[in-house]
């Protein structure tokens, strides 16, 4: 799958005083995660003057994304990761959504391809963020700080591709704890963050029928990958 890769504000990168940059490529990988419950009209059953109305429930979790992706795009997406990739020290540093799959080809050898699914996602920030942070005025250095904001997360379908079964939107409440990034000698590359909407409350569609949705949509982890 060729595109042009885009950059959307999910998880933002703050370069902070960098020391000693490698000159190869160095990315910063995390891991995107969603942990969801939709809500939709159900049934109507009537038994003589009973009339009961129902209820449908169902999980949207990490996995059930990757699925909608891997069937929209044409990928095997079996035992997957989603994640955000922020690629550092390259011109116009960019942050990509991709979907990993890692395969074994032998016992000391595995391929691992990474499909880029940055245009089913996007993020919105809907007023400024509440800052808690420090930094240094003679060298400009930040210290990790925590920033809470009121955030909004889509995915929807890519025109150029079938559509998804299921799309949403959500916003709510958000905390981005700013933490180091350290190379192999310790050199601080900068600031990652630690994203995660923990109470998103939206709307979407399933099948184009409506439903309410929310939950937690969270990014984790700080590890870097360095590339000739």
């Amino acid at each position: 799958m060729k595109k042009t890769i885009q950059s959307y504000s999910i998880a933002l990168l703050t370069l902070a005083g960098a020391l000693s940059l490698p000159a190869a490529t160095t990315n910063l990988v995390q891991n995107l995660s969603f942990k969801l419950t939709a809500w939709s009209q159900g049934s109507t059953v009537t038994n003589g003057n009973q009339v009961s109305v129902q209820a449908n429930t169902r999980s949207i979790v990490t996995k059930d994304i990757i699925g909608w992706l891997g069937a929209a795009t044409t990928n095997s997406f079996t035992n997957s990761q989603l994640l955000v990739i922020n690629q550092l020290n390259v011109p116009n540093s960019k942050s990509v959504i991709m979907v990993r799959t890692t395969g074994k080809v032998s016992k000391t050898q595995s391929i691992t391809n990474n499909v880029d699914v940055s245009d089913f996602f996007a993020s919105v920030t809907y007023a400024a963020t509440v800052n808690n942070y420090s930094y240094n005025r003679t060298n400009n250095v930040v210290n990790p700080g925590t920033y809470y904001g009121y955030w909004g997360f889509y995915l929807f379908s890519d025109t150029n591709y079938p559509a998804l079964p299921v799309t949403f939107q959500v916003a709510g409440l958000g905390v981005d704890s700013a933490i180091n990034v350290v190379g192999s000698k310790k050199a601080v590359l900068g600031l990652a963050d630690q994203f995660a909407i923990t109470n998103a409350a939206g709307t979407g569609l399933l099948n184009s029928n409506v439903f309410i949705i929310a939950g937690n949509i969270i990014i984790s982890g700080k590890t870097l990958e360095v590339h000739p």
